[in-house]
């Protein structure tokens, strides 16, 4: 295959190296990500400055561009003018830190798959639980088994994968569960400061209040131990075309 790699947490990231290094021995690896750090961009896009691309040297991938964009420029940029042909997969992450339930709303890595979808590629967003988490090795032997799956059974147009990995080693890993998305709350509360000139300023507050009870749902799963997997599109109703019961069911 022919792989485009794109992420929201930068070209440096040990996610997206990760990546490189799991899968360029099998397929042909392109890399359009951000020069830096660019969580929470959803599907922003640049429209009244420039973009630059600035050539990257990676090992392991064919070539490489950083961005000085949001992930969807990444992805549009890459597509439309970086890489020599049309990719047969966007895969965009792996993330630092999940992108659970209403996550996905704010979530550069879930954005940049949507982008790829809606202009016709196949996409995979690739998350790991915990901001700096352990196992990456976790994450590419999932990723990888995610590559086959989207290679035998295309996804339908605008569809993408949104796949979460706890962060255990792989013999820690319980199975699979294909899920849909729980509700995530955040403190609405900004952490209200001064500047030494008495003037306001303010924080996004961290941390997450109690998530919804639904125990069937990408958030309960991934903490008992599961990757979910959750088909996403903004076709709402192309949701119950997905079935991948026989790629998953017989796992416990």
């Amino acid at each position: 295959m022919k792989i485009l790699l794109v992420n929201d947490d930068g070209i440096d990231a040990v996610g997206i190296r990760s990546l490189v290094r799991t899968l360029s021995g099998e397929h042909t690896v392109w890399i359009a990500a951000p020069d830096r750090q660019r969580s929470a961009a959803s599907m922003a896009m640049t429209l009244e400055l420039p973009l630059r691309a600035a050539p990257r040297t990676v090992e392991g991938a064919a070539l490489a561009y950083a961005v000085d964009g949001t992930p969807v420029d990444c992805v549009r940029l890459g597509l439309g003018n970086l890489v020599p042909e049309k990719p047969d997969l966007v895969i965009s992450g792996i993330n630092h830190g999940p992108n659970l339930g209403s996550d996905t709303l704010y979530s550069g890595t879930c954005g940049a798959a949507q982008q790829a979808a809606i202009l016709g590629v196949q996409a995979i967003a690739m998350s790991l639980d915990r901001r700096d988490p352990a196992h990456f090795e976790t994450a590419c032997a999932v990723t990888k088994r995610m590559v086959g799956i989207v290679g035998r059974r295309p996804l339908p147009f605008g569809m993408y994968y949104n796949v979460n990995v706890p962060d255990l080693p792989q013999d820690e890993i319980k199975g699979y569960r294909v899920t849909g998305l729980s509700m995530v709350h955040y403190n609405g509360v900004y952490d209200r400061c001064e500047d030494p000139l008495g003037r306001p300023y303010y924080w996004v507050p961290r941390g997450k209040l109690p998530c919804d009870p639904d125990e069937d749902s990408d958030y309960a799963w991934m903490k008992k131990g599961y990757v979910t997997v959750t088909p996403m599109s903004f076709h709402s109703e192309k949701l119950c075309a997905v079935d991948l019961s026989d790629e998953f069911g017989g796992e416990a």
